[in-house]
This record gives C-alpha cells, sequence and structure tokens, in this order.
C-alpha cells in the first residue's frame, strides 16, 4: 500500500510543487514590489519564505558564499534570488498538504539504510502516517548521482517538529 501511494499520490504532488516553484520567478517579481514586514503579499503566500522573510536569514544577508547578489543584499535583485531561486516555493511548508511535522505522526519508518545524505551514500524508502494519511519519499544516494523524491522525512529524527516539505531531485551528475 505504501509503495502504491508514494506512486500515485506523492509523487505527482512533488511534481506539482515543482510546477509551482517555476511560477516562482514571476510570481516573486511580480509580488517584491507589494511586501510589507518583509513579507510578501497573502496572494504570494506560497513563495514566502516563512522562517526569515523575504530578505533572508543573516548568513545570507552578509557572506558572499550564501548569496551571489550581496551587494544588493535587502534589495530587489537579492530578494528576488533569494525567494525565487535558492528556496522556490519555501512557504508550501505551511502548507499541510505539502509537509508534515514528524513528531506529530503516528509513526516514521523506513527501508533500506537509516541516514543517507551528502557523505553518506545508499537509499531509503520512508514513511510515516499520521491519522489516515500517509507520507512517503524515496531518497537514492551512490556514486551515480542523487534521486528524492517525495517528503523529506528523516527516520533517524522521528521527533522532529520542524516541518519537512517536499522535494523532486533527479540529478545524475552527483557524486559522492
Amino acid at each position: 500500500m505504501k509503495y502504491l501511494w508514494f506512486a500515485l499520490i506523492d509523487a505527482p504532488l512533488s511534481l506539482l510543487r515543482v510546477l509551482i516553484a517555476l511560477c516562482g520567478p514571476v510570481v516573486v517579481a511580480l509580488a517584491l514590489p507589494f511586501a510589507r514586514d518583509n513579507r510578501l503579499p497573502r496572494w504570494a503566500a506560497w513563495w514566502d519564505n516563512p522562517d526569515y522573510g523575504i530578505s533572508g536569514n543573516h548568513s545570507y544577508l552578509t557572506q558572499k558564499a550564501y548569496n551571489p547578489l550581496i551587494k544588493w543584499a535587502g534589495k530587489f535583485p537579492s530578494n528576488w534570488y533569494w525567494l525565487a531561486i535558492r528556496n522556490p516555493a519555501n512557504g508550501l511548508t505551511q502548507s499541510r498538504l505539502f509537509s508534515v511535522s514528524q513528531s506529530e505522526c503516528d509513526y516514521v519508518r523506513h527501508k533500506g539504510d537509516i541516514k543517507v545524505d551528502n557523505g553518506y551514500p545508499g537509499w531509503q524508502f520512508v514513511y510515516a502516517r499520521k491519522g489516515r494519511r500517509l507520507y512517503t519519499g524515496l531518497y537514492y544516494y551512490v556514486g551515480k548521482g542523487e534521486y528524492r523524491v517525495g517528503f523529506k522525512l528523516l527516520p533517524d529524527s522521528p521527533a522532529r517538529v520542524r516541518r519537512v516539505g517536499m522535494t523532486f531531485i533527479v540529478n545524475p551528475f552527483k557524486r559522492r
């Protein structure tokens, strides 16, 4: 059932999230002139950043390594890059359709390796249940690329309170 749910529900939702993110450059450009109190207007909330607002976090505002447009930090070009390119559709982490808090789930389980990340190659299929809703994610990271589709659930942190969103990464060029 969990694999069918992944194929029919969560993988297509991940693709929908990609389409929403692709609208970001235009939506953010239209919304930024109407931003107030470091927030995009309500109609553009999906493209806002709930944690740091339109300007970015301290590192983004002060370090070129994080912000290629640092000379415009806090201004339109830098804010646009932060919202549309670096953190596309980040506001979806506030949507129940596109995110979940692992700590609210009845359980978080996995098949495969418990930790898969940069420096930790392997694969994992993670699934969590909250009431009747199932959340799934597939992560495959080996010498031939990185592939991650679905919810960014962390099986080694089942009590994580911070909401996890969805992703759709298909990168055959990434190497360990």
